[in-house]
């Protein structure tokens, strides 16, 4: 089992594999010589740090291998991880940080793709939504996945998996909401997740489309590695250790899998 590296409020592990996790706010460390954020987004994505850290494990125990993983243990009131640098802080002393999570994010790619020459980025958050569904979300609006599918696929460029089409063998729309999308094979777990067979978008309404990290480390300017970001909700998910243990699981199970079918690499082997 690979140990993290911790510096600079951010803790590291150096993968083995395609495949990269980001935390951006899960962590709760104040330090008191930054000063607090005074606009913005403040909420903490409760418990996605230990949720990460739990797929590390099962990553380990199910494949012997790890993830790139880059985790920030800084409280999203001093610096949001997860915003173009103008707005994600108020103080100086916060930039290290910042550049430290984005360098080593880029510094993981950047290993992928001469290793691999292809790979999958996760940017890994919590929600509060009332359905409680697990969201996917690959840079569409809630609004874009009700389209017909004849339109729906018009909307490919515009997408954080824009460039997975060079290694899948399945369409985009397969990939977004076919029975191998990450949100049907972990609907398949047990887990209704948006978008998939089940659930092609979010009647309610309430869905998060993917945000900076996934703009910048998905493939939509182009290059070999496509992103998706994921919303877990706090619910039997992330609410005690035995479901994100348990969620940890089946996640792990569904990534081996969509590696397997879009990427042609078996994680196991």
């Amino acid at each position: 089992m690979i140990e993290p590296i911790i510096k600079n409020h951010i803790r590291y592990y150096k993968g083995n594999i395609p495949l990269i996790l980001s935390t951006p706010h899960g962590g709760e460390v104040t330090p008191d010589d930054i000063d607090d954020r005074n606009s913005g987004v403040f909420d903490w994505d409760d418990y996605t740090l230990e949720l990460t850290e739990d797929i590390v494990n099962e990553f380990f125990v199910q494949t012997g291998k790890t993830p790139y993983v880059v985790i920030g243990e800084i409280s999203r009131k001093k610096v949001d991880l997860n915003r173009q640098r103008d707005v994600a802080y108020e103080d100086e002393k916060a930039k290290v940080i910042y550049d430290e999570f984005h360098h080593l994010i880029q510094k993981s790619e950047k290993e992928i793709d001469k290793k691999f020459a292809k790979g999958l980025y996760i940017d890994i958050h919590g929600q509060s939504h009332p359905k409680a569904y697990t969201e996917f979300g690959y840079l569409l609006f809630n609004d874009m996945l009700k389209l017909e599918d004849s339109h729906l696929e018009d909307y490919q460029n515009q997408t954080s998996i824009r460039t997975l089409c060079r290694f899948s063998s399945e369409s985009f729309l397969e990939q977004l909401k076919g029975p191998h999308s990450l949100g049907s094979l972990m609907c398949n777990e047990g887990y209704d997740s948006i978008p998939s067979m089940k659930i092609p978008y979010a009647i309610d309404g309430n869905y998060f489309e993917g945000a900076f990290d996934t703009i910048r480390y998905g493939s939509l300017q182009g290059g070999n590695i496509s992103g998706i970001q994921i919303e877990f909700p706090y619910k039997n998910i992330r609410d005690t250790k035995e479901h994100r243990q348990k969620c940890a699981s089946s996640f792990v199970k569904s990534i081996i899998k969509f590696m397997n079918v879009h990427f042609e690499i078996n994680l196991r082997s």
